[in-house]
């Protein structure tokens, strides 16, 4: 049962917050929603690589959610900022769920989070 969540979680990542990278507005907003796409798409497959090592998981959604928020601040744009620091906490809190799962609370991971930054990030990078 442990897998199949730990699954879920990594598909939850990937879909709730792929994002298109074709900002309008300075190069640097630009650049930083291409590095926000890149780093969730790496930490999507980093993440699935790792479904049967929870602490693990959870170490790379930490990982990737302290790149985004580096990544919204060098944006130079409040709104991409704002967003990617909502997407770092739906992504920390993510791994806290899959993390506590594998110690034995088994529950599927609420996407609302997820679901609600990836929209924020897309509003924000589009």
């Amino acid at each position: 049962m442990q897998t199949p969540l730990r699954l879920a979680g990594a598909l939850t990542l990937t879909t709730a917050l792929a994002l298109s990278a074709t900002a309008c507005g300075s190069a640097d907003k630009k650049a930083a929603c291409e590095k926000l796409q890149n780093t969730i798409q790496q930490t999507s497959r980093t993440g699935m690589t790792q479904i049967n090592n929870p602490n693990a998981l959870a170490q790379t959604y930490a990982t990737g959610a302290a790149t985004m928020r580096q990544e919204g601040k060098d944006s130079g744009d409040g709104d991409v900022e704002k967003a990617a620091n909502h997407a770092a906490s739906a992504m920390e809190k993510l791994g806290s769920q899959v993390k506590s799962a594998a110690g034995g609370n088994p529950q599927m991971p609420d996407s609302t989070d997820l679901i609600s930054a990836g929209k924020e990030l897309k509003s924000a990078c589009g």
